[in-house]
């Protein structure tokens, strides 16, 4: 029995017989193959009718999901470029390498940048600050700011006071107290002195700002270099970078945020070129920024002046100024002033010639004398006492007034021989002066005044007409710190002149007082005149004398060639006489006519084989100049010198001042 054949309830089960199959006959043959083939046609319509609605099925189930994907690319990519979610791609992410970029090999200066451009300009940097080569500095605004190699110190003269800075101390003297800087207030590089532009804003007016360090170029902003105008600023709607050029694909200059402002400093079709908020130029497209730039004014146009008042009231004369030169030599001219007096009456001061520098020590030697103060006082005459360079030519102008110690040695002698003779004024005449010791000359200046005013002692400078060659005596300085400023207005045709010609035409005259009064309130300024003229002779050169400088040779004996028109034809003798002699010796052989051109009387006459020219100082001459120092607005008139006058010469000063 099987294990299956067993039901666990009832026992067992019977099982159903299997039926024999019965042999089949023809006729149930016959009948399958008739139903097969009935079957047979019937199931080969229905799989054909089958066959193409599954090829429909398939052939969707084949074509829509590319369909699909196709419209959902097309949407994608719809939405990509109506937000930029897909403009990453198109855009370059390289960084710009700002030193390339900018040209900067390093962190040494900084490049200046305004708001229109880059300027090529730089300033050093130390320890991240800006700072100014001192030469620069008097270049840009004047020589005040002052550097003394004796105390390694920088002084800044005040009406009675200085400021002081030392090489290395961010502690400074300013206005008589200590203030400390962020910085060292002077430093010094190789050769060069550099003043931190954080100690140069305390007396100029200007402002900077400056970017870069920790891995970038410095750059800076600074107002001295910029016009007063307008800016157009716009503002970033969108994230996106200013690029080094109209690019998507160039390099990265800087990348902005949404609300960073930038300056639009040329706006094209689709690209604004623009300067950002730290000092970078570069590109960015339009559809970045707003589209509506506002206008600003930048009001940043620096100023000429210091930005406080040097406290200088000058000691005035009190009226108009009416001088005259008394040049002495070996005495104090005591014996002669009371004549001078007598034959001069309508001048108030008169300057006698008694101090001058006789070493390179600073030692003055000096021909003063008390009473002869006492005479010009009683006459109620002023008297300022002259010092000069012109009789000890080998001292060095450079030695005496670079060094802050011979400096000061010579102004207490001077202020003492003022106080012994009680002198009114000081009158400065150093002459010949070398382009180096120009610094150092109107630091003496400033100093000098600076005890004269503590002491009422009126401080006047003597000049030449201003020209390019003697720029350095820094007229405009003395302007600031003397009380007057003296135009030594003749010897247009000096002694030694290879032309004969004026001694002071009226264009020389008008020139030396219009070029004075751009740097010096003409308040301030006297202008001298002479009372003497030239007489000039001359001879006429052989063929031998022309041919020999035409064909010459220098010092290092290589030929010259010269051209026979560009050789003066005759040689030159000169003679100085006074105003009064010029004019006997014109009458006595020659007609005297009137020159328009000069203003002056004008002679010439053949004698001998020369030819003698002359161009008088005298009435008319004189009138003509004095009309244009009125016209002018001068402080008074100066003579050289007071014994070459004629009487009308004073007559002629009181009716005009």
């Amino acid at each position: 029995m099987r294990r299956d054949d067993f039901d666990l309830n009832d026992g067992y089960i019977e099982r159903p017989k299997k039926k024999k199959k019965r042999p089949a006959t023809y006729d149930d043959l016959s009948y399958d193959r008739s139903m097969q083939g009935r079957q047979s046609r019937s199931g080969t319509t229905r799989h054909r009718k089958m066959s193409k609605k599954q090829k429909k099925k398939e052939l969707l189930h084949a074509i829509l999901p590319p369909i699909i994907a196709i419209i959902l690319i097309a949407i994608v990519a719809a939405v990509a470029l109506t937000t930029g979610a897909l403009d990453s791609l198109k855009y370059s992410s390289k960084t710009a390498n700002l030193y390339s970029y900018l040209e900067q090999p390093d962190d040494s200066a900084a490049l200046i940048i305004t708001y229109k451009e880059v300027t090529g300009d730089k300033i050093p940097v130390f320890d991240g600050k800006p700072y100014v080569a001192l030469s620069e500095v008097n270049k840009e605004f004047h020589d005040r700011f002052y550097y003394d190699t004796e105390s390694d110190s920088y002084l800044y003269t005040r009406a009675d006071s200085y400021d002081q800075a030392r090489i290395g101390d961010k502690s400074v003297t300013y206005k008589g107290s200590k203030k400390d800087l962020e910085c060292d207030a002077l430093l010094v590089d190789g050769d060069t002195v550099y003043i931190a532009l954080d100690y140069l804003m305390l007396y100029k007016k200007l402002s900077y700002r400056i970017y870069g360090g920790d891995g970038e170029p410095y750059r800076m902003w600074l107002s001295l270099y910029e016009d007063a105008g307008s800016i157009k600023k716009d503002t970033v709607k969108k994230a996106q970078a200013v690029r080094a050029a109209e690019d998507k694909k160039s390099d990265i200059v800087k990348d902005l945020k949404v609300g960073d402002s930038v300056i639009v400093i040329d706006k094209g079709k689709e690209w604004s070129k623009v300067e950002t908020e730290d000092l970078l130029i570069g590109y960015i497209e339009n559809r970045y920024l707003t589209g509506s730039p506002t206008e600003e004014s930048t009001g940043i146009a620096p100023d000429e002046g210091s930005n406080e008042d040097l406290g200088i009231v000058s000691n005035s004369f009190g009226e108009p100024v009416i001088l005259a030169w008394h040049n002495v030599v070996n005495s104090s001219g005591e014996d002669d002033i009371a004549g001078i007096l007598g034959r001069s009456q309508g001048i108030n001061v008169i300057s006698p010639t008694w101090f001058t520098v006789v070493d390179d020590n600073a030692n003055i030697d000096s021909i003063g004398s008390k009473a002869y103060v006492d005479l010009c006082h009683a006459a109620g005459v002023k008297v300022w006492g002259l010092f000069d360079n012109l009789q000890h030519l080998e001292v060095s102008s450079f030695e005496i007034f670079s060094k802050a110690s011979k400096r000061e040695k010579l102004i207490s002698q001077l202020i003492a021989y003022a106080k012994e003779y009680g002198l009114d004024g000081i009158n400065i005449d150093v002459e010949s002066i070398p382009v180096e010791s120009g610094v150092h000359f109107a630091q003496f200046i400033r100093e000098l005044s600076m005890v004269c005013r503590n002491e009422g002692i009126i401080l006047s400078v003597d000049n030449y007409v201003p020209k390019d060659f003697n720029d350095h005596y820094n007229r405009y300085e003395q302007g600031v710190y003397a009380d007057y400023v003296i135009i030594m207005g003749y010897d247009e045709h000096y002694s030694g002149s290879p032309i004969a010609g004026s001694v002071a035409s009226i264009d020389f005259v008008k020139s030396g007082i219009e070029n004075t009064i751009e740097m010096v309130p003409s308040s301030k300024v006297i202008n001298a005149v002479p009372l003497y003229t030239r007489l000039w002779i001359e001879t006429p050169k052989t063929d031998e004398e022309i041919a020999n400088e035409m064909n010459t040779t220098d010092d290092d004996g290589n030929e010259i060639h010269v051209n026979e028109e560009d050789i003066v034809p005759y040689n030159l003798e000169v003679q100085t006489i006074r105003m009064s002699e010029g004019r006997e010796a014109a009458a006595a052989n020659a007609e005297i006519t009137w020159d328009e051109e000069t203003k002056q009387n004008y002679a010439t006459w053949e004698k001998g084989g020369k030819t003698y020219e002359i161009w008088l100082e005298d009435k008319d001459s004189l009138a003509a100049k004095l009309d244009v120092m009125k016209e002018n607005n001068l402080a008074g008139v100066a003579a050289w010198q007071v014994n070459y006058a004629e009487d009308f010469v004073w007559e002629l000063f009181k009716e005009y001042y």
